[in-house]
């Protein structure tokens, strides 16, 4: 410091320690009591570690072996669902809502798909009737569209029953379709097709005393399934029969006395084999191959009767009651 009146300087004698440090204390609680200068909060009773600390010192601790091993795995109860398997009965939950996706996309009045291991896929309609009803199993014309020909009996057949319609194994194009005179597959799907629905609707079926329907071709191949199987299906329904159709397996006659029950024939009176018609008619009420009963239409061909949903309930009223 300059001195006054003269130009040497004069040095000023450090302060005592105690009054510096006692300087610095005032400072250091004014800062702290004024309002306007921001504090960050204090972590209460927790120490602080030293900057000059190693890394090491600041790491955290090692676990105890016990604290690395894994929890215990806690057993729950048996019926815990996440312990489950998938299993056989979801399966076929699983299937059963595909189908049920299936049956909701399709057009109004198109018949549901019964899917066959092996063999080409039947349609089927659910029965009308509650409880358990008998199954009508209708076997298709040369070159006709299985699935059109149950559009067309569904109406009137689900009134009674289950309808299912096998699909031939020729195929024409166009969904056409033909059994290749082979009765063997014809019964092969036939059986095939009822033991799928019986699987699948259970009770709601039956499992013998069920009506056997064809036309045509159809009907070839569904009277040789009808004497091959007589206790699943000891009822037909046959549009356009011929008495070639029978005589051709009379070693089946026996077993079939004992089982059939009514056989409905059913021709127009244009058909160029009505006359077959009416010996098919003889020769099983002379064999007693059931209960036979013929109808010839005035005015109609080879074909399923012009006025159909009435002449179909009446062959099926028959053979039910």
């Amino acid at each position: 410091m300059r001195a006054a009146g003269g130009s040497a300087f004069v040095r000023m004698r450090p302060l005592p320690s105690l009054l510096l440090a006692a300087l610095l204390s005032a400072g250091t609680a004014w800062s702290q009591n004024d309002p306007e200068i921001e504090h960050p909060p204090a972590a209460a009773n927790v120490p602080e570690t030293p900057d000059d600390d190693p890394p090491a010192a600041r790491a955290t601790p090692p676990a105890p072996e016990a604290a690395r091993r894994p929890p215990a795995r806690r057993r729950g109860p048996r019926n815990d669902p996440t312990a489950r398997m998938f299993s056989r009965a979801d399966d076929r939950a699983e299937r059963e809502r595909a189908r049920e996706a299936r049956r909701r996309r399709r057009p109004p009045g198109d018949p549901d798909v019964l899917e066959l291991a092996g063999m080409p896929d039947a349609w089927f309609y659910r029965s009308r009737v509650r409880g358990r009803s008998r199954v009508f199993v209708y076997l298709h014309s040369r070159g006709a569209d299985p699935r059109e020909a149950c559009r067309q009996f569904s109406n009137v057949v689900t009134r009674f029953g289950w309808l299912i319609c096998p699909v031939g194994p020729g195929s024409r194009g166009g969904g056409r379709h033909v059994w290749n005179n082979n009765a063997t597959l014809a019964r092969r799907y036939s059986v095939a097709a009822l033991a799928e629905l019986g699987r699948r609707f259970g009770r709601r079926i039956r499992w013998t005393d069920n009506v056997i329907m064809g036309f045509s071709e159809g009907a070839f191949v569904a009277m040789q399934t009808g004497l091959m199987e007589p206790r699943r299906f000891s009822r037909w329904v046959i549009f356009a029969a011929h008495d070639g159709y029978i005589d051709m397996n009379r070693e089946l006659y026996p077993a079939a006395r004992q089982s059939l029950r009514k056989i409905y024939l059913l021709t127009g009176v244009h058909d160029e084999i009505v006359e077959h018609t009416r010996r098919a008619h003889t020769l099983m009420r002379r064999e007693r191959l059931g209960r036979v009963e013929m109808r010839i239409l005035p005015r109609a061909a080879h074909e399923l009767p012009p006025q159909f949903d009435a002449e179909v309930r009446r062959a099926l009223r028959f053979v039910t009651r």
